[in-house]
């Protein structure tokens, strides 16, 4: 995202489309591993499922609205910068998971 935010695509798009191909098994295969761990999570501490899940997709409908509405705001405001900021973001958030089990 960082790197994309400096460099232009010179009108090349360089989407992807997540719906056909290798993208979408590994989409499948990630989404598939994540759900067995949080599955497996819920069996060993014995938690309600309904509840789990629909407090779950309730809070994740509420969070991508919101992300959405905040989205289309900003992105409007401050174009490219967004791009940049959102990628730095997720390398420090990734840094600070890394140094928190290492340390």
């Amino acid at each position: 995202m960082v790197w994309e935010s400096f460099h232009s695509r010179d009108g090349k798009s360089t989407d992807r489309d997540v719906t056909k191909g290798l993208m979408l098994l590994t989409l499948s295969i990630a989404t598939s591993i994540d759900a067995l761990a949080v599955g497996l999570s819920f069996a060993f501490l014995e938690v309600n499922i309904v509840v789990a899940t629909v407090t779950i997709g309730i809070t994740a409908f509420l969070v991508t609205i919101i992300g959405l509405i905040i989205g289309k705001k900003v992105g409007s405001l401050a174009g490219k910068r967004t791009e940049c900021v959102g990628g730095v973001i997720l390398i420090v958030i990734g840094l600070r998971i890394l140094l928190e089990h290492m340390l």
